[in-house]
Formats: C-alpha cells, structure tokens, sequence
C-alpha cells in the first residue's frame, strides 16, 4: 500500500512539476506589459523591466512551490506513511498544499531582490513619506485569522492539561501553530522589504513604474499572508480537541470554508493581470 501511495504521488508530483515549469517559462504577454506598467504600448525600457521582474517571479515562486511539494512527499511518506493535501492529515510537513504555499512565500521574497538599475555616479533615494502598500485589509485579516488561531490552540493545551492532564495530546496543535505563524511572519517580513526599500528618483516614468511594482508585490504578498493564515487556522481547528463530538460538522465546515478561502487568495496572488487591469493609476490591482 505504502508503495502504491509513493507511485500515486510521484506521478501527481511530476505533473505537477511539468504544468509549473511550462507556466513559469512562458514569456510575458503585451497583456501582462500593459497591466503592470500602466501603458497600453510601454516604451521599449519600461517593458524589458517589466519582462524581467515577472519572470524573476514566475520562476522564484515555481521554484519555492516545486521544493515546498517535495518536501511534503518525501516527509508524508517517509515519515508518515501517508499525504494529504489541504488539512486533516497527522502534520503539514506532509501536506503539499501547506508547503507548496510556504515555498511560494520564499520564492516571493527571493523575487523581491530585485532592484531597478542604477545609473552611475551619485544615487539618489525619494524622502517622500511612504504608504503602507496594497493589501493593507488582507493583512489585517491575516493577522486577526492567526491571532484566533493562537487563542484556539492556547485554549487548546489548557484544556489538556487542566481537564485532561495529557498536554501531549495537545502539543500537534502547538507544533502545526507554530509552523503557520511562521510562514506568516514570512509573508510580512516580504512586505515590508518591499514597503521599506529605497525608491528611485531618475525620472517620473522610473518613480511611477516603482509605484506599479511596488503595489503589484505588496497586494500579491498580503494575498499570500492571508492564505497562510487561513490554512494554518483550518489545520488548528482540524487538530483541536475542543469540539464535542456531535459538533464535528462545525470542524468540517471551519476547515472546507478555509479551503476555500486560501485556494482563492492564492489565485488571487498570481503574477498575473485581472480580467479587467487598470491602466492607470498607481494602484496595481493584484
């Protein structure tokens, strides 16, 4: 059985890999151009920026999920015997979807090395106050969805070793917190290096394509923190020893509602343009 689930998953793993490589190779569209720059036709400077930031995100973030995915294989099966993508599993570390994402944080955060060139000779750096970034809502969302996670799983461990006295039964619960509250504050510390970093002041086009990009990873990361945040409360609740047992319907609706909402900010968080991209302005719509 063991060897027919690693068969399974192996070849889910390979097409996985096959459809990920393919999208993270495919070049830039005119589409893409236009939504992030802003132009419909952008001059010849702007689109070769443009041209290289997304692909350098396309493949970071391929690159993070890929390593992310086979982290969880070879963990699920090694030392679990088992997978399980989404929530319901013994741990994440054997949950492709849980570290895929994580993988996707880091491949963010690595893409975001990027820096639009200097020319040479004195650098100058905007002294403008700064704003705090698109996805401002999401992260707030994320922050309130993790700080109940930790309420749920701190009621948790009390519950063990008060009621119960076997705080073991609830250290799965601590264990699976603490790994998503990690990938969060991954997902801010990429925000804010995004917020935080200096702003060029070569020329207005220069300044607002910086405004477009900066606006574009700061709303795909907070995307990205939301779905983290999510997911890891789906697991807490899937864990948590706290709902009687003829409440286990509200666990399963928590959790498929937390599906949901993480496969849907992870689309959301694509580097790719909306249906409908805005054309101006300096708010990329992510």
């Amino acid at each position: 059985m063991a060897t027919l689930t690693g068969l399974v998953a192996l070849l889910l793993v390979g097409g996985l890999v096959v459809v990920l490589v393919t999208a993270a190779r495919t070049a830039p569209t005119a589409a893409d151009l236009a939504w992030l720059t802003g132009d419909p036709v952008p001059p010849h400077d702007e689109a070769e920026v443009v041209s290289r930031y997304l692909r350098r995100h396309r493949t970071d973030r391929v690159v993070g999920a890929l390593t992310g995915v086979c982290l969880a294989v070879v963990v699920g099966i090694r030392w679990y015997g088992t997978l399980v993508v989404g929530v319901g599993g013994r741990s994440p570390l054997a949950d492709p979807l849980f570290l895929g994402l994580t993988g996707v944080v880091v491949g963010a955060l690595a893409a975001e090395s990027f820096r639009l060139p200097r020319p040479r000779g004195p650098v100058r750096a905007s002294l403008a106050p700064r704003t705090d970034g698109a996805g401002a809502g999401h992260v707030r969302a994320a922050r309130a969805t993790a700080a109940g996670a930790t309420l749920l799983t701190t009621a948790d461990l009390l519950h063990a070793g008060l009621v119960r006295d076997d705080v073991a039964a609830a250290t799965g619960t601590a264990a699976t917190l603490l790994l998503g509250l990690a990938v969060v504050a991954l997902a801010e510390a990429t925000r804010a290096r995004v917020v935080g970093r200096r702003r060029p002041v070569l020329s207005a086009r220069a300044t607002r394509l910086d405004e477009r990009l900066r606006a574009f990873a700061t709303g795909s990361v907070a995307h990205l923190e939301l779905a983290a945040a999510v997911l890891t409360a789906a697991w807490v609740v899937s864990a948590t020893s706290l709902l009687p047992d003829d409440a286990d319907w509200l666990g399963v609706v928590a959790v498929v509602t937390g599906l949901v909402v993480a496969v849907v900010q992870l689309r959301a968080a694509r580097p790719r343009p909306p249906r409908a991209p805005r054309l101006s302005g300096s708010v990329v719509a992510a």
